[in-house]
């Protein structure tokens, strides 16, 4: 399974926080995480320190975001009731009037707003950035009136307009975007102010084109706020996205110990543990968050796979039962293929092929799985199931190299199962050769594919060397003596291809026979004492 699909999953369960004030509420917003937004700014709304005006505006711009005009304008007048001098309500239902159509209300909102702060220029900036998402175009110069004398009033300082720029150009030009998110940073430093919203915007939108310069600023961002839960976490996103699970599971460590964390964070958390190869820490974490939340299937599906890389056949089972017994579960492919191998290393054949045959049911779209299920039936003796699920899968226009060779050897499984000399062994290794030589055809210079298909010949011969056979072993030792390092790295192939050669030129070529027989001993310690005794016969 692709490692970030399988960490999608793990983010899709609880968002409980912990102990996070309204401020980081706004935080992820301006981040661009509203679902989390939405989550701490609710929880936190009626704590003490909460300022219920803010709140409400950031629970209401999410509103509008997601398309409910109509909450939204719920929570600007409720914003309003809770402070009328906190200009950004009336901003939001100036907003919520020009969605409306309303467009004269609209301007008397935000007039209105204006008359609270009229030298803010962050103000002037809220009411751009409503005519923005509302509509760009239509109000493309009511948005420019409002930068301009944003940025004059300012003289050329207010990080808010160059936020708003940058999140005009972020889609189309990320670069350009990226250097008005860093003038947002240099001009709020300049007034010893670290801009957040600056800087997880800078990454985030220039992650795409140069990731590690996204990285460098959120670094910075965290030497600045070191204590900053926002900071952490995107910085950790941010190595996760870059594939350095590495980094991104010891920034995850780290933000793990900052009481403002999510318990989705938790789950992410032990799954890159998993992922590290660090099963009994992930274990742990998976078992803290069942503690709190105990029917958190996520956390089942983690502990069943670190039970099966532990070699807890048993409690890989017991764990993948509880996983497909969750009514509300997702189960994924994966779940299917380790819950699968689980039962049967556990000796539960019969039940483990239930489990595949159903995933195969349920994901037509993932041929793969009947390789696995090939397996399966191959591990527990079902030749004959093993070789027709995968005739399925190639059948059906799949499979690479080891694709046809793992088809090659379900036959030569099947075939050595069989009565020996009888037409169904020979009829089963014939099919064998057939897959070995599409194999041979996509790599031909690939020498185990050769070994692998003299020893399909052999079964069909009855271990007896034929011409084929010995032709194909001495393919083989031709493509292994092209670097003399295959002597010691590939011996045992060289042992099989000249103790075969040698036995079959025995009646044909007796020089032939004795180089091959010579060099076999040669390469095997301890000797052999029926060669030996052939290459005397020879000798005479």
């Amino acid at each position: 399974m692709k490692v970030k699909f399988f960490f999608t999953l793990l983010v899709a369960g609880a968002l409980g926080a912990s102990a996070q004030g309204y401020q980081d509420g706004v935080d992820n917003y301006n981040a661009g995480r509203l679902d989390v937004a939405k989550t701490i700014l609710g929880n936190t709304l009626n704590d003490a320190g909460t300022d219920k005006a803010v709140a409400y505006y950031y629970l209401g711009n999410i509103d509008f975001s997601e398309g409910n005009v109509a909450q939204a304008k719920v929570n600007y007048e409720k914003g309003e009731a809770a402070n009328a001098s906190f200009a950004y309500n009336l901003i939001g239902l100036g907003k919520v009037e020009l969605a409306n159509g309303n467009k004269s209300q609209a301007e008397a909102d935000f007039k209105r707003a204006q008359d609270l702060n009229k030298k803010d220029t962050k103000v002037m900036v809220a009411i751009a950035r409503a005519y923005y998402e509302v509509d760009p175009v239509v109000y493309a110069k009511e948005i420019d009136k409002q930068i301009t004398k944003a940025l004059k009033d300012s003289k050329n300082t207010e990080s808010a307009v160059f936020l708003l720029q940058g999140d005009m150009k972020a889609k189309e030009n990320p670069g350009e975007a990226a250097a008005l998110y860093e003038l947002a940073i240099e001009s709020d430093k300049a007034k010893q102010i670290v801009n957040r919203e600056a800087y997880v915007k800078y990454a985030n939108t220039y992650f795409k084109v140069a990731p590690s310069f996204a990285i460098d600023k959120l670094k910075e961002l965290n030497q600045l706020e070191p204590e900053s839960a926002l900071a952490q976490r995107e910085l950790a996103e941010k190595y996760y996205d870059n594939d350095q699970f590495g980094s991104a599971c010891q920034q995850y460590g780290i933000y793990m110990q900052n009481p403002n964390h999510f318990q989705s964070d938790e789950q992410r958390y032990a799954g890159l543990l998993y992922s590290a190869r660090e099963y009994d820490k992930s274990l742990e974490i998976a078992q803290k968050v069942l503690e709190k939340d105990p029917k958190n299937y996520f956390m089942y599906r983690i502990i069943m796979m670190d039970l099966h890389e532990k070699g807890d056949k048993a409690g890989a089972v017991e764990w993948g039962t509880k996983l497909f017994s969750h009514p509300d579960a997702n189960l994924t492919p994966n779940d299917y293929i380790l819950y699968g191998n689980a039962l049967s290393d556990n000796g539960q054949a019969e039940k483990a092929v239930e489990v595949f045959e159903k995933a195969i049911e349920l994901n037509p779209d993932k041929p793969e799985l009947l390789v696995d299920l090939s397996s399966i039936y191959e591990k527990n003796g079902q030749n004959e199931e093993a070789v027709a699920t995968m005739k399925r899968y190639l059948d059906g226009g799949n499979g690479k190299v080891n694709d046809f060779v793992k088809m090659a050897q379900r036959y030569d499984g099947l075939a050595r199962s069989l009565e020996p000399e009888s037409p169904e062994r020979a009829e089963a290794a014939a099919e064998g050769v057939k897959y070995i030589n599409r194999a041979i055809e996509k790599a031909p210079n690939t020498p185990i594919v050769y070994a692998i298909k003299s020893q399909i010949l052999l079964t069909g011969s009855n271990n007896v060397p034929t011409p084929e056979v010995a032709a194909t072993y001495e393919k083989m030792l031709d493509l292994l003596n092209a670097d003399p390092a295959n002597r010691e790295k590939s011996k045992s192939l060289y042992i099989a291809g000249d103790y075969f050669c040698g036995i079959y030129y025995m009646d044909v070529d007796k020089a032939k026979a004795k180089e091959y027989l010579t060099d076999y001993l040669t390469l095997r310690p301890g000797g052999d004492e029926k060669v030996e005794f052939i290459l005397e016969s020879l000798n005479k």
